[in-house]
């Protein structure tokens, strides 16, 4: 994915996103990255429930995302790809995070998985009702959506 830098870019344009494609009150002044180990990827405050961590991960296939990297080298290698949305949501529900503030996870696609939105959905509630974890929400980014996948009420 490239350096912190590039990553903590490419964090803030997908929560952007994901604020504006899902309609979500959020004050954008307060959106941020911290820097701290083990923190969520971003703070910010949302206008009728007050301040907010979320965690990001993309649901991406890794076979996709060496493929393109080949294919841009000039590589005419055959792709096999997988589902991988088991065992990203699987890993990141059992980590824990450094903050006071409730934690949401918005997973989200970048056009490197083959699933549909519905699928990758009802693979993130198999596994986020079946494991105790830090999060209060559970979204995603898809390609033709936001999703609120899970809410711990």
């Amino acid at each position: 994915m490239g350096t912190e830098k590039d990553k903590a870019q490419i964090e803030l344009a997908v929560f952007r996103e994901f604020v504006e494609r899902g309609h979500l009150l959020v004050d954008p002044t307060s959106i941020k990255k911290p820097g701290e180990e083990s923190e969520p990827d971003i703070f910010c405050t949302l206008l009728n429930e007050g301040p907010v961590a979320f965690e990001l991960v993309e649901i991406c296939s890794s076979d996709i995302a060496a493929f393109l990297s080949k294919l841009s080298s000039g590589s005419t290698e055959a792709l096999s790809i997988s589902d991988p949305t088991s065992k990203i949501v699987s890993r990141k529900l059992r980590k824990t995070y450094k903050t006071q503030l409730p934690i949401e996870l918005l997973c989200y696609t970048n056009a490197r998985v083959i699933s549909t939105d519905d699928q990758i959905v009802e693979r993130i509630r198999q596994w986020v009702g079946s494991i105790e974890g830090s999060f209060r929400r559970v979204w995603l980014l898809g390609e033709k959506g936001v999703y609120e996948v899970w809410r711990n009420d």
